[in-house]
């Protein structure tokens, strides 16, 4: 079964869109601008450098995209405003990546980024998904609550330079009955 190109809230308004190679610069431009304006009082500005470097530079998302990460960016009108990034990972899928830039929180969109990378994840037969989310990011574990999702369990993981993933493990199932909408 394949996805259709376009996943729209409304004609021409909102979209997911899945990415082409040629888009990954977008998405480094975008994560660099979140992560700037979201993260260092969650973790710091080093860490952020860190990061960026590590997961969101270009090298990296396209080593992502070529090891079967499917990369979708939301737009409004046409513009992109955020992203999400999800893989097979045996029974189920894992996102990897959503973000959403700071303008446009509390508004809905988050959401709606959240249940469309879902629908993607069902169309392909899978029913469970999980993610990672900082501990310390109140914000976005709401979001993912509000979403669906539940905390399973946490999880530190050394990263490299000395920093730490501190996380909870998320969980939703039942992500097949959003076809059903």
């Amino acid at each position: 079964m394949s996805l259709p190109a376009c996943q729209s809230a409304e004609p021409n308004r909102l979209s997911l869109d899945p990415a082409e190679p040629d888009d990954l610069p977008g998405i480094a431009a975008l994560a660099e601008s979140i992560w700037w304006r979201c993260y260092p009082p969650i973790i710091g500005s080093a860490q952020v450098h860190y990061m960026l470097g590590r997961g969101y530079a270009l090298p990296a998302l396209r080593e992502a995209q070529q090891n079967g990460t499917r990369f979708s960016l939301l737009r409004i009108v046409g513009v992109p405003i955020g992203f999400s990034a999800w893989r097979h990972e045996s029974d189920m899928a894992f996102l990897d990546k959503l973000y959403l830039d700071p303008s446009f929180h509390g508004k809905g969109l988050g959401h709606w980024l959240i249940d469309a990378s879902c629908r993607q994840m069902a169309v392909e037969g899978l029913d469970q998904v999980r993610l990672r989310v900082n501990r310390h990011n109140h914000p976005a574990i709401r979001a993912y609550e509000r979403a669906g999702f539940f905390v399973s369990g946490s999880d530190c993981q050394p990263i490299g330079k000395g920093f730490v993933m501190d996380d909870y493990l998320m969980y939703r199932t039942g992500i097949l009955g959003l076809l059903l909408d």
